[in-house]
């Protein structure tokens, strides 16, 4: 009759698992699902092996082997609860395969060590001065472990009481399984006290409880159908429906979380935030002044952010960390420029010359003129036209550059680049300066070549006698850099300064588009200006560029 009872246990066991285990799998996908069903399969295994050594019907050997199944078996048990809490709750660190690796050693480690123990005392081996370490050893393991088992309970009932994640009898009850899991050491410790018998029934009848209410959980409430309503899950749904990238950071500027939009912007992997700080990734501390865009490098080259910070703070006002919030505002500071700029065209520039033009006409139709006089007018004409339809074609390619799908990522050539742009301007006047080996990056090749065709054509304009433009391309960290030299007098300093600031104003602008042109090219490809000494004899511009290929460092 014994042997009966035990046997229908077993299959009782084995039936709630396996009923479990298949109503878990329609939810796989989410947090904790999976290792909740590891665990009801793992605490069934070990409740059938003790049912189905009561039987006899395998023999195990003795009691010892059987307690120590159950001390080896609870390491694995422990682990699992805590990553089921962990992620269920999203009370704890998330879960990547690298700490599921260093959880699933420790249990290892513990199984280990019990099992050196246990050959140690039942004497089949003679183990010597490793044995009796063993049981030092043995024992800090399984207080680790103890200690992994208890805090997943503490971490669900702070969900119910603390943050209002979990419904009480839901949390209840899981509180009372972790319960069961993390004593279960103590049940096979204390139970050699008395008769063998004893230990293993209350062993066999504590595994019955945790698997009967996660069962039941399961099986009749949807333990995974709802989830807890915040934790885990809210973090997902609010980090990653916000559209800007997100950023949490710890006290020590350490990176605890991203969203997809923050991963995707910074390149970076987030199952591998460890030790990665936000200084590193995006040159931001606790100490940065927020109050102006910062230009931070992105997958996409250096862009345009305006940073917002909020503290994390707990019950009492210690601040736990920070959220960052990153707004793109690249797109919107070019397209402000461009505003600028063409308001700058209508009222200065376009006027003026069609002032001009309409006086010269005047005077031509109004004053009686001598041949050579009426042609120089027409030569002033003909020049301040082809000025505007330079200017309107100028417009144009801005146009196309801001309003066109966004850069590709292509092989660029860079020296290829410069040696097409200085055969279509003027190979006799511009010079190639170029290393041997291809400089290639991956980029927008059309909006480099547009970017060096505008420098060149700026440079030829403004250098007198037969000095040649040097294009001077060479590698950089991460990309590589277009020089522009030549022997002129260089951009002035207040066109420098509006195309460094980016604003023009009533007492500073710029005097035309092409080196507007310049600017708005190198910002869509992620990339920065630089402008060489001006005392010196020659005037060089810089273009630096990314190659857009290149994931951020580790």
């Amino acid at each position: 009759m014994v042997a009966v009872g035990w046997t229908l246990g077993a299959v009782a066991v084995a039936s709630g698992c396996v009923a479990t285990v298949v109503e878990t799998s329609r939810y796989r996908d989410r947090p904790g699902a999976v290792p909740f069903a590891l665990l009801v399969a793992l605490l069934s295994g070990l409740a059938v092996a003790v049912s189905l050594w009561q039987t006899g019907l395998v023999p195990v050997g003795s009691t010892v082997a059987i307690e120590a199944l159950l001390l080896g078996g609870y390491a694995f048990t422990s682990v699992l609860w805590i990553g089921v809490v962990f992620e269920y709750t999203g009370r704890g660190p998330a879960l990547t395969a690298r700490r599921w690796a260093g959880l699933l050693a420790l249990g290892c480690l513990a199984i280990g060590s019990t099992a050196v123990t246990w050959l140690h005392e039942i004497g089949r081996v003679p183990l010597g001065t490793v044995g009796r370490v063993s049981y030092l050893t043995t024992f800090f393991l399984q207080i680790a472990v103890f200690s992994l088992g208890l805090l997943g309970v503490v971490l669900v009932a702070r969900s119910a009481t603390a943050y209002d994640d979990l419904s009480l009898p839901r949390a209840s009850a899981l509180t009372v399984a972790g319960l069961g899991i993390t004593f279960l050491p103590l049940t096979v410790g204390f139970g050699r006290l008395f008769t063998p018998g004893a230990t293993l029934r209350t062993a066999f009848l504590q595994l019955c409880l945790v698997i009967g209410l996660f069962a039941a959980m399961e099986l009749t409430a949807g333990l995974f159908e709802t989830g807890p309503t915040a934790g885990h899950l809210a973090r997902e749904t609010v980090l990653d429906t916000v559209g800007s990238p997100v950023a949490v950071v710890d006290r020590a500027n350490r990176l605890l979380d991203l969203n997809d939009a923050a991963a995707e912007v910074f390149e970076i992997d987030r199952t591998r935030l460890r030790n990665r700080s936000l200084e590193a990734v995006a040159g931001i501390d606790e100490g940065t002044n927020l109050s102006a865009p910062l230009t931070i490098r992105t997958a996409d080259g250096r862009r345009e952010f305006v940073v917002d910070r909020s503290a994390i703070e707990d019950g009492t006002g210690t601040v736990l960390g920070y959220a960052y919030r990153f707004r793109d505002v690249t797109d919107r500071k070019t397209r402000e420029q461009r505003l600028q700029v063409l308001n700058r065209i209508t009222r200065h520039n376009l006027r003026n010359d069609l002032d001009a033009i309409r006086g010269f006409a005047e005077t031509i139709r109004d004053e009686d003129l001598g041949d050579a006089e009426t042609e120089r007018y027409f030569d002033r004409i003909e020049t301040l036209a082809q000025g505007l339809v330079d200017l309107s074609s100028a417009i144009e390619r801005s146009e196309r550059l801001m309003t066109g799908p966004t850069p590709r990522r292509e092989r660029c050539d860079l020296s290829a680049v410069a040696e097409t742009v200085a055969d279509r301007t003027d190979g006799e006047r511009v010079v190639v300066d170029r290393p041997d080996d291809p400089v290639e990056i991956r980029s927008d090749p059309g909006v480099v070549r547009l970017v060096l065709k505008e420098l060149v054509e700026n440079s030829m304009e403004h250098i007198d006698g037969d000095e040649p433009v040097v294009v001077a391309v060479r590698q950089s960290e991460n990309g590589g850099t277009l020089d522009v030299r030549d022997s002129g007098p260089g951009i002035p300093d207040h066109e420098r300064a509006v195309l460094l600031e980016g604003e023009e104003t009533e007492g500073m602008h710029g005097t035309g588009v092409g080196l507007w042109l310049v600017s708005w090219g190198v910002t869509r490809l992620g990339g920065r200006l630089s402008f060489g000494d001006r005392a010196s004899d020659d005037s060089t511009v810089a273009v630096h560029l990314p190659d857009l290929g290149v994931e951020q460092e580790e």
